[in-house]
This record gives C-alpha cells, structure tokens and sequence, in this order.
C-alpha cells in the first residue's frame, strides 16, 4: 500500500528543521526519512525579522532531509511560534436550529462563530486554530459533545489561538523564497503537544513546557483539550548569556558548562549553580503565574512535561518539581521510530507537523474534526496571506 510522505519545518530561534516522514494508511507509527537542521539566521525570538537570510538557512535544512530520506518534496506544514502567539477565550450561544430541538454538527459550527463574533477585537492578528472547551444546553446541561442531544438554547466556550498577520506573512514568504510550498500553518505548542503528549496525559490534565533558546511555550490541557497557550519571552539561551558573562567565557563553552552541570572547584561549582537556578526560577515563577491565573496552580494530575532543547539541562527536573511543586518529567515521543542517536527533544515541533500531516479528520479529535469543526488555517489563512503578497 503506498504511503503518504509529508514533510514539517520548524523555523526556530536556535535551529531551523525540517523532517521527512511517512506513515501508511493503517500504521500508528510515523517513519522518520530524513532530517535536517542548520543554525538559524535572520530569526529571533522565535519570529523571523530577516526573510531573505532564514530562507537560505531553510533552503540547506530541507537540501539536507531530502538528501537523507532520498525524495524531493514540493510542500510542507509550517509552525510557528514566538511571542506573537496568544490564546483567547469567548462564549456564544446560539438558537437550536431544527424543529425537532436536536442538536446538528451545523449548530456546534454556529456557536463556535458566535464565540468568535464575541471576542474583543484582535488587531493584526488571524486566528488559527479554534477549540471548544465545554458547551451547556438550555442553561443547565454540560457536555463535550452535544451533537444528536435535545434543546432549544446551545452556549459554548472556547479558546481560540491567534497569530500576528505579518508573522504568518513572513513566514509564507520565507518558505516560498526557499521553494517550497505551504501546506498549513500549525502553532508550534501544538505541534509538540501532539509528538509529545499521550492521551493520557491530555485528559486528565498536563502542562507542556517546551523551553527554546529564546522563548518557553506553554500549553495546558484538559479532558483532551488545549485549556490554555502562552509563550514567555525568555529561554535558556538566557542562561546561557548569564554564564558566559559570569565565567567570563565564550558562549560555546558557557553552553557547555550549563549543559554538564560540572566546573572545576566547589566555589565555580557553586557560582554555576547560582548563575542557572537563578534564571530558571525566573522561567518557573512566570510558569507559576500562568498556571495560577488559570486556577491550575499545582492541581494537574499528569504534571509537567518538558521538552526543547532547554531541557537537556543536568538537574532540570528536580528544580522544576521544586519549583512548581508538581509531577515533572522529560517528554519522549509518541509512536515515532526515530534513530536513537537522535535527541526527540530537540525535535518535538518538526515531528508534530508531520504528524498532524500525517492525520485524518476522522482520527484528529486534536482540531475538533470530530464534531465537524473546521480547522482554521487550513488552507483558508495561507490563501490569504499568499494574496498578499506582492
């Protein structure tokens, strides 16, 4: 039976990579073909400011996969990240439709525009993905799903993940210079929630922490459902900076020794320790903050996961339980055959894409496809952005 090949690039801070994958039509594992990733230029912060410089660097990173998987490939899923990213929440409620009080797929629709109608007005920016948190039937009833229930009045909350326009315009344009086409534009927390996170995990409640070099991504879920997306404007390529100065060093060795852990001597040994605790405290008090502004603060049951490159840090995982006060351990893969000389951690977002590629809308319960809801960016934000372009 033929497989399907597809193709996920994550243009990040640190790294631009790009995966090659397949999985056949009744596999549960995605095949990794080939890999590639070579050092950003033109992007900070997660953001591409230098359109030209990152689509070079883009163009060697998929040269690279393509060389290793052996194919050429014409298009890819696109993440995209950095501070630009934020979540929303909205309530609509909307008439039953039918004469009957049953409740269709095209009502659950209607409600989830009239969230949207709802929201305070976003400047600048497109929403990309849309996810319905719980609904209530004639002010009383709760449920998840409410298609083929009876009532006269459906409401609904929802969250909704929105974009800066010209993040997704630059990042359309930078994938087209490289010659190659987008297929869809995925926030990047999604993207390594679904290379990461079980569905266990999903649904009885877990934070993702993906630390970068310039920015940590949050995002939360509930009973299988994104409840909540934030990104902090700080990474370990902070700690990093902190240790270069502190050691008066360069920044590869810095890289180095905050990576190991190791110095020579107990009064260095003791500096490093300070130098790093200190920086990731400040990331841990401002995940704190977001958990507590979401009444989540030390009440996930699943915990926290971590995965990035940030979390390759030595005792990481013992400051984070520390600190949040919380289950915490490193995030694997779910269901990928990657080569084991290879650290998934580094590699969550680009293999996401390519799972969520690889995903039918029967089986992709992650966009709402199972209750008929449409996936926003799918090919309806990438024709807008590409109309804009000159």
């Amino acid at each position: 039976m033929a497989k399907h090949i597809t193709v996920g690039i994550d243009i990040g801070s640190a790294t631009i990579q790009s995966v090659i994958g397949t999985r056949g039509a009744n596999e549960e594992t995605l095949q990794i073909l080939g890999l590639g990733s070579v050092l950003s230029t033109g992007v900070r912060r997660g953001r591409i400011v230098e359109i030209e410089a990152a689509s070079k660097s883009l163009e060697t990173s998929l040269r690279m996969a393509q060389r290793q998987a052996g194919v050429r490939v014409k298009s890819a899923f696109l993440g995209v990240g950095g501070a630009g990213l934020e979540a929303f929440r909205s309530k609509g409620s909307v008439a039953v439709s039918r004469a009957s009080s049953e409740i269709s797929e095209f009502d659950v629709e209607r409600v989830l525009e009239a969230a949207q109608a709802n929201l305070h007005p976003l400047i600048n920016h497109e929403i990309l993905h849309s996810f319905p948190l719980g609904f209530t039937i004639d002010a009383h009833l709760k449920t998840t799903n409410p298609v083929g229930m009876n009532g006269t009045k459906l409401e609904c909350q929802a969250i909704f993940i929105a974009v800066l326009q010209k993040d997704i315009r630059n990042l359309v344009k930078c994938a087209e210079l490289a010659g190659i086409g987008v297929e869809d534009v995925i926030a990047a927390p999604l993207a390594s929630s679904r290379a990461i996170l079980s569905d266990r995990n999903k649904d009885v409640g877990t934070i993702l922490m993906d630390i970068g070099a310039a920015t940590v991504s949050l995002v939360t879920y509930e009973e299988g459902m994104p409840i909540s997306l934030e990104v902090l404007p700080i990474g370990s390529a902070n700690i990093t900076h902190d240790v270069a100065i502190g050691f008066k060093t360069t920044l590869d060795e810095a890289e180095e020794l905050k990576r190991s852990f190791e110095s020579q001597g107990m009064n260095s040994k003791k500096q490093l320790a300070e130098i790093v605790s200190a920086r990731l405290s400040d990331i841990f008090e401002l995940t704190n903050k977001h958990l507590k502004k979401i009444e989540r603060e030390r009440l996930l049951p699943a915990g926290v996961i971590l995965t990035g490159g940030g979390a390759c840090l030595s005792e990481l995982v013992d400051f984070a339980k520390d600190c949040l006060e919380l289950p915490v351990q490193i995030g694997s893969l779910q269901k990928v055959n990657l080569p084991s000389a290879i650290d998934s951690r580094l590699w969550a977002v680009a293999i996401g894409l390519c799972l969520l590629a690889n995903d039918s809308p029967k089986q992709s319960s992650e966009f709402g496809f199972g209750l008929g809801i449409r996936h926003k960016t799918k090919n309806i934000v990438v024709r807008l952005i590409k109309s804009l372009l000159p």
